[in-house]
């Protein structure tokens, strides 16, 4: 008896080990290591509204006038809650300018969801 349950076992985890990798979310992201930061759609309304988030933020802790214009590179880390590490253009309210400004942002959500964000940094890149 504990022989066929030994056996059924083996063969159970033989069958998930065969069908993890065919998982809809494997497929659809790219494998990343534990701890690590993923790629995520920058296109992804949750994302845009991080990066407002932070763009808003950013003003009002600098007294600045930036403007949220989109999503260029988006990652995300699961820690205890989630670090977004975003790279967002902008335009500046009041001048005109050929070319958007880029940032790189750090916005951490913790395990009380999308209330719960802290902008750990907002800062600016000179190349993308």
């Amino acid at each position: 008896m504990a022989i066929n349950f030994h056996h059924m076992l083996l063969t159970i985890l033989a069958f998930l080990l065969v069908l993890l990798p065919f998982n809809s979310n494997a497929v659809l992201t790219e494998k990343c290591l534990l701890g690590g930061y993923c790629p995520r759609n920058p296109n992804d309304t949750l994302i845009k509204n991080i990066a407002t988030f932070a763009v808003v933020t950013h003003n009002s802790d600098s007294n600045s006038s930036l403007e949220f214009d989109n999503v260029a590179e988006a990652q995300r880390q699961v820690v205890k809650g989630v670090n977004y590490r975003l790279v967002i253009k902008v335009n500046e309210t009041h001048i005109i300018q050929n070319f958007p400004n880029v940032y790189q942002a750090l916005v951490y959500q913790g395990l009380n969801g999308k209330d719960d964000l802290h902008l750990r940094y907002f800062k600016k890149l000179t190349t993308v």
